[in-house]
C-alpha cells in the first residue's frame, strides 16, 4: 500500500511540474537583431560563417522585422535555387558558399546596408 501511495505522489508531482512548465514557460523564438544579421552576412562573405548559424537563419522566419525577413527570403532563394536559378554551391574548407554564392550574398549585404542607412532612426507607432 505504501508503494502505491509513493507512486501516486510522485506521479502527481510530475504532473504538477508539467502543468506549471506549460503555463509559465515561453515558446522558444528566434529574434535576431539587425547587427547580428549584418555580422552573419559579413561572415558568409568572408568565409568564416558557422554553417549551423546560417542554416538557422535560413530556416526560421523573422516575424519581428520586415527588412530582415526580406533579406532572409533573398538568401533562401539563393540557397535553394528558386526563380529559375541554380542553387548556390557549397564552398571549400567549410565555407557556406563558393565564390559566386559569396558574391551574391555580398550584393544582398550591400543592399541591406543601404536600406538600413536610409531608414529613419526613430519610428512613430
Amino acid at each position: 500500500m505504501g508503494e502505491l501511495i509513493l507512486a501516486f505522489v510522485l506521479t502527481f508531482l510530475v504532473l504538477i511540474g508539467l502543468v506549471l512548465a506549460l503555463k509559465f514557460g515561453r515558446v522558444p523564438s528566434y529574434r535576431p537583431d539587425r547587427d547580428s544579421v549584418l555580422k552573419l552576412l559579413h561572415q558568409v562573405v568572408d568565409g568564416t560563417a558557422d554553417v549551423r548559424r546560417w542554416d538557422l537563419f535560413l530556416g526560421m522566419p523573422i516575424q519581428h522585422d520586415e527588412i530582415l525577413e526580406s533579406v532572409r527570403v533573398q538568401c533562401v532563394v539563393l540557397h535553394e535555387g528558386l526563380d529559375g536559378q541554380p542553387p548556390a554551391r557549397e564552398g571549400l574548407d567549410g565555407q557556406v558558399y563558393d565564390r559566386a554564392g559569396r558574391e551574391k550574398i555580398a550584393e544582398i549585404l550591400t543592399e541591406l546596408e543601404k536600406t538600413l542607412s536610409e531608414e529613419p532612426i526613430t519610428r512613430e507607432f
